[in-house]
């Protein structure tokens, strides 16, 4: 059968076209490999980091605490016995001297029972007086008859006089021997009579002198709680004064501070700006109720100008010194408190190493380390955390 000569033709341009597109597809996968192996490789950004230099200097811990101005002397005054206020001779705001009259007690009831007391003083002392009179006669009487109850026994022995005389003598001599002691046992009861008068009227006058209250020390009255004709009482306060001149600073140390805060340390504080040094005077070593301890820095004159009771400030007390040591900002470190181990991210040549490093004070943001030396460069903690950093990192330091 004869085959068709178009059909021919036309299987054959379909044979050269799908040649011709198999050849171009290879030369153009060709051509696009060799493109690919042409461009430049695709690599993941270096990791960008905050960093600081290691450097050596001096660094002074401090700890900062919120202290109170308080006078160096402050009472509480009350009356020792209850009386009525007579007067009250002074006012909030006055400065008072030392022995000042500040308060006068009602005392006439007092006065009254030592003017009775000193009556009977008298009275018994010239009862003592005439007693005593009588105990000298007594003794005189008692001396006669002793002599002759004496005569008359030795009489009646030689019978030159009767025993009924002698007898009647001798009981003369006894009458006066109680006599007289009953006198002297007077002289006594009387004495001992007057020795408690007089500490009767002792203790009266001790009361009276308890009617003037003056002032124990130079300072200011800060308040005045009573008014004339008011009850007072022994523990019922009258009067507040507070010592001028020298004043203190008081502050409570928490217990983890202990170990750092001592007596002798310094304080510094401001006043209008400028800054004051003193020293920790004393602490007291009771905890209170928030366990803490009671810190107090006495203040001359001089330091205490321009402060006023009851005013808050920051006390900032210096602590350990630590010289020549190398220092880094507390935001390099990861991890550890202070006097334990820490670590920081060390970068050399764009690559970062785990270093271990003890802690020996901070301060300001800074903080003395042991571990790594001046000049190395310490990678600062960033937004995103340490969590995305690990030891043999490649890093670049942030421009």
């Amino acid at each position: 059968m004869k085959v068709p000569t178009g059909r021919f033709l036309r299987i054959g341009v379909a044979i050269l076209v799908l040649l011709a597109l198999v050849v171009g597809g290879r030369a153009l996968i060709q051509k696009k490999k060799r493109d690919l192996a042409q461009a430049p490789r695709y690599q993941a950004p270096t990791t960008l980091v905050d960093t600081a230099i290691v450097y050596v200097g001096d660094l002074t811990e401090v700890h900062e605490y919120l202290a109170v101005v308080e006078p160096v002397q402050s009472v509480n005054i009350t009356a020792r016995v209850t009386a009525t206020l007579e007067t009250v001779d002074v006012g909030e705001g006055d400065k008072v001297a030392v022995g000042q009259s500040l308060l006068t007690l009602d005392n006439r009831q007092t006065d009254a029972q030592l003017a009775a007391i000193q009556a009977q003083i008298k009275q018994t002392q010239a009862d003592l007086q005439g007693n005593k009179a009588t105990v000298t006669a007594l003794e005189e009487s008692f001396a006669y008859w002793s002599r002759e109850a004496e005569r008359d026994t030795q009489l009646a022995k030689s019978e030159t006089i009767a025993p009924a005389q002698a007898e009647a003598t001798v009981e003369k001599k006894n009458d006066a021997k109680g006599k007289l002691r009953a006198a002297k046992q007077k002289s006594t009861s009387i004495g001992q009579q007057i020795l408690s008068l007089e500490a009767r009227r002792a203790e009266l006058k001790t009361i009276l002198s308890y009617a003037n209250i003056q002032s124990p020390f130079e300072g200011v009255v800060t308040a005045r709680l009573v008014d004339p004709g008011d009850q007072a009482a022994p523990g019922k306060p009258l009067l507040v004064i507070e010592s001028t001149g020298a004043m203190m600073i008081a502050f409570d140390v928490p217990q983890t501070d202990f170990p750092s805060v001592k007596a002798g340390l310094v304080v510094m504080f401001k006043v209008d700006g400028k800054a004051r040094e003193a020293i920790i005077t004393r602490l007291y070593p009771s905890l209170n109720r928030a366990r803490m301890v009671r810190a107090e820095v006495v203040l001359n004159n001089e330091l205490a100008a321009g402060l006023t009771s009851g005013q808050y400030l920051t006390a900032t007390v210096a602590l350990n010194a630590h010289k020549s040591v190398p220092l880094i900002p507390i935001g390099a470190l990861i991890e550890g408190e202070l006097g334990s181990d820490a670590r920081v991210f060390v970068v050399a040549n764009g690559v970062l190493s785990w270093r271990q490093v003890q802690i020996l004070g901070t301060a300001c943001e800074q903080a003395a380390i042991e571990g790594v030396e001046a000049g190395e460069e310490v990678v600062l903690h960033s937004f995103l955390g340490w969590a995305r950093l690990a030891d043999g990192m490649e890093v670049r330091a942030r421009p």
